[in-house]
């Protein structure tokens, strides 16, 4: 039960000293505050000896300076005037601490301290001569921090331009060569692609030509405008450092990375192995030897034709799926 006692003791004892503690030093801001008043009091009305007993009290009582109060005055009041009074207020501030540091040099002062008896009085006005240069260098510190650290709305909107000014010329320009690239790209695209519909006009508006010359015609026409177009991305990719492929892994060949070009062209080829070869039938007349042949063998001569087709189709398909599910390593 004593145990518990001693606890609840030591417990009060310290909330009543962290009470004391704040006790003091909210009345060591007001003196402080009462100071700092004093001190912007106007030159000419300024008296240095009643000054330097406030000072001198307050270094009795609480024997050090709370600098942080001083800081917020000097802040406050820059806050709440303009720049040109709060430096003006200041600048009396500092003069008439250097007032009080005067007055500390004269043989009134001089008396005034050897009239002191205890050593406790002596050691303060020492204390209170070194507190009021200490205040003065502090008033200077916080006038130069606030100079240094607060901007204006115009400096700082100066500042800002200054620092984006070389990063938005920058950023413009890639922003530019960009669209140019992408303008360019999409021009000579549909240059391309139209100007190779148009040019199919004349081979499709002559009814003269036989379907199979078209087919024929069509299939190479397309493989040239599908590798063309190719090409050209290829180039705009390399030059862009843009890549169009769907697969972009490091290991993977050129059948997969581009995949859907590789099928593309083994459809046309195929339909054009198809096309060149019935129009080759056609052509060497081979329909009398040849269909005397395949009249006596009508359907092994039919088949016989497509399934060679159908076979390299195959040859084809097996060796562009090899090249897209090749296994990694």
């Amino acid at each position: 039960m004593s145990s518990l006692n001693i606890r609840i003791n030591k417990t009060t004892k310290q909330i009543e000293l962290e009470i004391d503690n704040r006790v003091v030093t909210e009345e060591m801001s007001e003196k402080i505050v009462e100071i700092c008043n004093q001190l912007f009091t106007d030159s000419d009305k300024f008296d240095a000896e009643k000054t330097f007993n406030m000072i001198f009290q307050y270094i009795k009582g609480y024997q050090r300076i709370l600098y942080s109060q001083i800081s917020n005055i000097v802040y406050a009041f820059y806050n709440n005037h303009t720049t040109a009074e709060a430096t003006n207020a200041l600048g009396t501030m500092i003069s008439n601490l250097e007032k009080i540091v005067a007055y500390t040099g004269t043989q009134k002062y001089k008396s005034r301290k050897e009239k002191a008896q205890q050593s406790d009085i002596k050691k303060a006005y020492e204390d209170t001569e070194k507190s009021i240069i200490k205040i003065w260098d502090h008033v200077n510190l916080a006038q130069t921090q606030y100079s240094g650290l607060k901007q204006t709305d115009e400096e700082y909107r100066k500042k800002f331009n200054n620092s984006i000014t070389p990063f938005k010329e920058s950023l413009m320009k890639d922003m530019n060569a960009q669209l140019l690239t992408m303008v360019s790209i999409f021009t000579a695209l549909a240059f391309l692609v139209f100007g190779g519909i148009s040019s199919l006009n004349g081979i499709f508006s002559n009814q003269e030509t036989s379907l199979l010359k078209i087919m024929i015609i069509g299939c190479i026409w397309g493989l040239f405008i599908l590798n063309l177009i190719f090409i050209f991305l290829f180039c705009v990719g390399k030059m862009t450092g843009l890549s169009f492929k769907p697969n972009s892994d490091s290991d993977t060949n050129i059948f997969q990375e581009y995949s859907i070009i590789w099928w593309s062209n083994l459809i046309l080829l195929t339909i054009l192995a198809v096309s060149v070869w019935t129009f080759y039938v056609q052509k060497e007349n081979l329909d009398s030897e040849f269909n005397t042949w395949c009249r006596a063998n009508p359907e092994f001569a039919m088949w016989a034709g497509y399934l060679i087709i159908l076979f390299i189709f195959l040859m084809v398909l097996k060796f562009l799926m090899a090249r897209n599910w090749k296994k990694r390593k």
